[in-house]
């Protein structure tokens, strides 16, 4: 099992016309394109500490080419290995290929065939459609619900591909928790209390991971499949931001969850270590953060028994351990019934299976 790969350099080659063509057309959230017939070291480097890919037509430093994925671009039948035919199919799609057989992570387009051009809307959103339509009172597909205050509503997440993996999900619609007001960040610290607390109870395990990943712009440029109304992952882990940090090989910024507000502006990775006060963030624009990728993390660096790509809740949806989650955690909370706080009580008792 391995992560993609997110620090490559593509050498394209071939006529000079041809390769410009192509080099218009790969305009990924992965990638930065260079078309100068040569490009430096430290460009390369630069991109690099961004946690990108470069393509480009070529470099001088023999060592960074000796690593290098070359590609051939023509317009005529070809048996090289990686090849773009510009007669042939969409380059943008050939491109991908290629960067997949290498297992490379080059990110979503940026097309508006792909990314979201407007923010979305309340009436888009699978969240407050959720809310809207009453399933957060009774979800009668999968008795989802678990837990719901004034501001908030908990759940398992699609992809569970772990029990025990719940999110936190404000019923505003906001592309963050950094939109929030203060009094309802405030609220959400007392929710994920109460999220730990049954975690805990269920599972016994204080070994928690949270995080969020937090759209800014109103989510414009998004991918159109992504879910942007906000929502904070609250897992079972050995991983914490102290880890997360130094596999991440890209720096955060401590903060006090009270100035969250500050880091609206752009999409943000957010991550709490095992002090409910230290908190970690890195909202850089340049930066590439791949998609799902504490996803990716919790499996390839603590569940690695897992079988490899299950991370991706498009493919993987694991509606049973949707469903054995909201059970076990049931069940749990119904058996220390008169121990528990009464907020948990309040906020839960309209989820659990009627006596």
């Amino acid at each position: 099992m391995a992560m993609k790969k997110t620090r490559n350099l593509f050498i394209v080659k071939g006529n000079e016309e041809l390769v410009l063509s192509v080099l218009d057309k790969l305009q990924f959230k992965g990638l930065s394109v260079f078309k100068e017939e040569q490009i430096s070291t430290e460009i390369v480097k630069e991109v690099f500490r961004n946690n990108k890919s470069v393509v480009c037509r070529d470099v001088a430093d023999e060592s960074l080419k000796a690593t290098a994925i070359f590609i051939v671009v023509t317009n005529v039948d070809s048996s090289y290995i990686h090849c773009i035919q510009t007669s042939v199919g969409n380059i943008a799609e050939q491109f991908e290929h290629i960067a997949e057989k290498q297992n490379c992570d080059i990110g979503d387009h940026k097309s508006n065939s792909s990314g979201l051009v407007e923010a979305p809307k309340r009436s888009d959103c699978p969240y407050c459609r959720y809310i809207d339509d009453g399933y957060c009172d009774i979800d009668i597909n999968l008795h989802r619900t678990l837990y719901r205050s004034e501001n908030f509503f908990v759940m398992p997440t699609i992809g569970e591909f772990i029990k025990g993996y719940l999110l936190i999900i404000p019923k505003q619609h906001v592309m963050s928790n950094a939109e929030l007001p203060l009094e309802i960040r405030h609220e959400f610290l007392s929710v994920l209390e109460d999220v730990c607390y049954m975690i805990n109870l269920t599972y016994c395990t204080s070994n928690i991971l949270i995080w969020e990943n937090g759209s800014g712009n109103g989510g414009i440029g998004k991918a159109k499949t992504s879910i942007v109304h906000s929502h904070t992952h609250v897992a079972p882990s050995k991983l914490d931001a102290d880890i997360i940090e130094a596999l991440s090989d890209f720096p955060f910024e401590r903060l006090s969850y009270e100035d969250l507000h500050l880091y609206g502006k752009n999409s943000y990775l957010l991550v709490r270590g095992r002090n409910d006060n230290d908190w970690r963030i890195n909202d850089n624009p340049n930066l590439y953060i791949p998609r799902q990728y504490v996803r990716q993390l919790l499996l390839y660096k603590d569940y690695i028994l897992l079988p490899d790509g299950i991370w991706d809740w498009r493919h993987y949806p694991f509606v049973d351990k949707i469903k054995e989650t909201c059970l076990e955690i049931q069940t749990a909370l119904l058996a220390h019934w008169n121990e528990l706080p009464e907020r948990i009580k309040n906020n839960t008792k309209d989820f659990l299976p009627r006596k």
